[in-house]
């Protein structure tokens, strides 16, 4: 059995009628599951536990929400409109920014912690 881009896990039919469901898709199911995270991640804060993976998998839909989001809609304008294609592109960049905040959570929570001082020390001149 070998791999085709025009199956994706049984959903191919409705993918390939509809494609702006992926694009819809692609903007707001990071939205959509941000919400969860957020209140994993109140917990975890609450019982004092390691927000390592948490920071992780909210920086993953915030950089997906954002770049998915740009991506879809070049894509979207720009090709065949196809949306199995569409959807595996969303799929890439959700595993590229989980990666890529896997790798830089630290740096980028304290690249946040450090802009919301300056902030503060800004709000207090």
């Amino acid at each position: 059995m070998a791999f085709s881009f025009n199956t994706f896990f049984g959903l191919e039919d409705r993918i390939a009628d509809y494609p702006e469901i992926t694009l819809f898709g692609a903007m707001f199911l990071p939205l959509l599951l941000f919400i969860p995270v957020a209140l994993i991640g109140w917990i975890f804060r609450k019982l004092s536990f390691n927000m390592y993976i948490i920071h992780v998998l909210m920086y993953t839909l915030l950089f997906t929400f954002i770049a998915g989001a740009i991506t879809m809609l070049i894509l979207f304008f720009i090709t065949d409109k196809n949306g199995i294609k569409l959807a595996y592109c969303w799929l890439t960049v959700l595993a590229g920014m989980f990666f890529f905040s896997l790798i830089n959570a630290n740096t980028i929570t304290k690249m946040f912690t450090d802009w919301s001082k300056i902030i503060q020390e800004k709000k207090n001149q």
